[in-house]
């Protein structure tokens, strides 16, 4: 997720005070230089790794099935995948290959109620987002396990994250730990952070600088998901 280059060194602080506090303990950290992937790292706070053994994506609320997924769970949903570009707000993507299952397979196992319209998604570092239910129907959007044909590394956001390449990064989360079925969305957790994000989060027209193609790469974009590159 992004956040402005303020809260980022504020959030580097915190996670180095705690490091500090306990040096046994590893923590996902935010950083600046792009990894072998070419994608920036970000992180609402710092947190540990989620523990996958112990790990289950809780999907509640306005439902007639709740259920309790472990990662296994999740693995027998039909698995899709495609190749996508995500975009930050703060001007700069990167692309991959992803492979994870659809929301709609998630909606036929627990069977929401007629009342609910939206969806909260909620992280282990305790960021948020809201969906309409329909926005995540849409087949671009992504529940993703896996990246580059591999299992999503934890500075990725394992072991699930949203992808949806027609909004900015902060609206695909990472370390995704329940959905919650609700009967009307409240924004983003984003708005409350600065004035670089809307609750949506739609990319808009305007320019790209994208790290996989070089460091001083800029691409005009027209807005919506970049397919051009």
């Amino acid at each position: 997720m992004e956040v402005p280059s303020m809260n980022r060194r504020m959030f580097m602080a915190s996670a180095v005070a705690a490091t500090l506090r306990g040096a046994d303990t590893k923590l996902l950290l935010p950083s600046d230089t792009p990894d072998e992937y070419h994608f920036r790292l970000m992180w609402y706070s710092p947190v540990p790794p989620v523990d996958q053994k112990s790990y289950r994506l809780q999907v509640k609320g306005l439902v007639e099935n709740p259920l309790s997924l472990s990662v296994a769970d999740l693995r027998r949903f039909p698995h899709e995948s495609q190749n996508t570009r995500l975009k930050c707000v703060q001007c700069w993507s990167a692309r991959a290959d992803w492979g994870g299952f659809r929301f709609g397979h998630l909606l036929e196992a627990v069977k929401p109620k007629k009342t609910a319209k939206a969806v909260r998604v909620e992280c282990a570092d305790k960021w948020y987002e809201y969906f309409a239910t329909q926005e995540l129907l849409s087949p671009r959007v992504l529940l993703a396990m896996d990246m580059n044909g591999q299992p999503l590394a934890d500075r990725h956001g394992a072991p699930l994250r949203l992808v949806d390449p027609a909004r900015y990064g902060y609206k695909s989360a990472k370390l995704i730990t329940s959905i919650e079925f609700v009967a009307e969305g409240k924004g983003s957790m984003a708005c409350d952070i600065g004035p670089y994000y809307s609750p949506t989060g739609e990319i808009k027209a305007g320019y790209d600088h994208p790290l996989d193609l070089g460091p001083n790469v800029r691409r005009k974009i027209g807005g919506g998901e970049i397919t051009e590159y």
